[in-house]
């Protein structure tokens, strides 16, 4: 008897202790932080040190279950579109692009202007995709900036959520000249720099808008999707500005904004991360071939 109720305990603390980790809950997700992402390397037969086979992970956010709680649905109660899930409350998990699994960050990131949401919501609705107007009393209107549509599709994906890390020739999974690397390091960390400067306060959005885009344009050659969001964000905030005739609008643009910001400092970040590792395995295989 008591043999068997100690191995019905141990059979109940194997399941406790080995059960995956709870998914993302109630809209919230647990995105990698990009400064603890790890690359392994392994010397080759003389010595170098090469970039690992990419053993994929279970993504934290969704335990490899591709898809979660619609995060865009969960903030609302009477969202009546979803441009993220068209109202079938389950979307692609954000953390991992839908894949269930974490994308080699050598090659493939969450995308700089959704996040891997795939769509960027609305500001003036704040994703609802209507909105009541002044003096209508309980009307409801499709919202004027998203047209009822709640959000944009991603122009910088297309909707796929990953796009490439920086651009470095040879390829960044390639790449062993130190000096470019840490050049290309300098270039990511200034852009930070400012980006954690830059508050818009809705004041006055086309001049944030400007100054936004100013800090972007020196990163265009090194990071494509950055040269593709110069002009998404110019397109996304233009449709933006329909809402200014509505009170309040001037909180909802710097919210806009500083998403924007967030996501691209997230983007910024992982490939600073990336940038590092591959400046660290150039820098070990500085030296040349292993001496016998």
């Amino acid at each position: 008897m008591l043999r068997s109720r100690a191995l019905l305990l141990l059979a109940i603390l194997f399941a406790v202790f080995t059960a995956p980790l709870p998914a993302q809950k109630d809209g919230k997700i647990q995105y990698l932080e990009p400064d603890k992402v790890e690359r392994a390397t392994a010397p080759d037969d003389k010595g170098q040190q090469q970039w690992s086979d990419w053993k994929p992970e279970n993504c934290p956010n969704c335990n490899g279950n591709k898809t979660v709680d619609c995060p865009h649905c969960a903030h609302f109660a009477d969202n009546k579109k979803c441009p993220e899930c068209n109202m079938t409350k389950k979307a692609p998990c954000r953390a991992c692009a839908g894949l269930g699994t974490v994308a080699d960050p050598l090659d493939k990131m969450l995308c700089p202007e959704c996040l891997g949401a795939g769509q960027f919501q609305c500001a003036t609705c704040e994703g609802r995709g209507i909105s009541k107007v002044n003096g209508s009393g309980d009307k409801i209107f499709d919202c004027v900036a998203c047209r009822g549509e709640g959000g944009y599709k991603c122009a910088i994906c297309n909707g796929t959520r990953l796009v490439e890390a920086a651009a470095i020739k040879p390829s960044l999974r390639a790449a062993t000249n130190a000096a470019v690397l840490t050049k290309a390091k300098e270039q990511v960390d200034a852009a930070l720099k400012q980006l954690a400067t830059f508050e818009p306060d809705g004041k006055n959005s086309r001049k944030d808008v400007k100054e936004f885009t100013k800090v972007l344009a020196p990163l265009a050659p090194l990071l494509p999707p950055i040269k593709r969001e110069q002009k998404a964000v110019e397109d996304v905030m233009g449709k933006i500005y329909a809402g200014s005739v509505y009170e309040g609008h001037e909180e909802k643009e710097a919210n806009a904004l500083k998403m924007w910001r967030a996501h691209t400092e997230y983007y910024l970040k992982l490939n600073r991360r990336m940038l590092e590792l591959s400046i660290k395995r150039a820098e070990q295989n500085a030296g040349g071939e292993k001496k016998e």
